[in-house]
């Protein structure tokens, strides 16, 4: 299975590393950049699973609620829906496969929203849910192997919150 890194920035560009040819105390060396972007800002990406594409694809969502994805290979959009617009732009994303083998994203904005978006991506609205999580800032988000609890930590509120995972208002 090959490796494969990729960041996004407020740059509006998206970086692939070569994590093969990486060597310890030198920077981490650029194996292409692209444009993804030409007004929105991106806020964060992910490795999209492999459901409806065969080739690899990079999912990235921006700030103004947007969903693309990317074939990072040809530097090409795939598709590009509308995300959540509840509580803010998306700025975590976790990739949850919940017990009966359906896939989901787990989200996090700024402050506040946690959610869930079914996959595929097909734009439509009822497919994604979101909740108030934390009084103030979410500073991560994390899952347990089988999909049934979402964890998610706040900032100044020093809590680490448990959360069940319940896709049935969602399917």
């Amino acid at each position: 299975m090959q490796q494969r890194l990729f960041s996004v920035g407020r740059d509006r560009r998206c970086f692939e590393y070569d994590v093969r040819d990486a060597r310890y105390h030198s920077p981490l060396p650029v194996l292409r950049e692209f444009v993804i972007e030409m007004e929105a800002k991106p806020t964060c990406c992910i490795w999209y699973p492999a459901l409806d594409f065969k080739e690899g694809i990079l999912l990235t969502t921006n700030d103004e609620y947007k969903i693309k994805l990317w074939n990072p290979t040809t530097m090409t959009a795939r598709r590009t829906c509308l995300g959540p617009t509840y509580g803010g732009e998306i700025a975590k994303l976790k990739q949850i496969d919940v017990f009966n083998g359906e896939k989901f994203l787990c989200y996090a904005t700024e402050e506040k929203v946690i959610g869930l978006i079914k996959l595929p991506l097909d734009g439509n609205p009822h497919n994604t849910m979101g909740l108030i999580a934390h009084p103030k800032e979410i500073t991560d988000i994390c899952a347990t192997n089988d999909g049934k609890w979402v964890f998610t930590c706040g900032g100044d509120d020093l809590a680490v919150n448990m959360w069940g995972v319940d896709v049935s208002p969602i399917n």
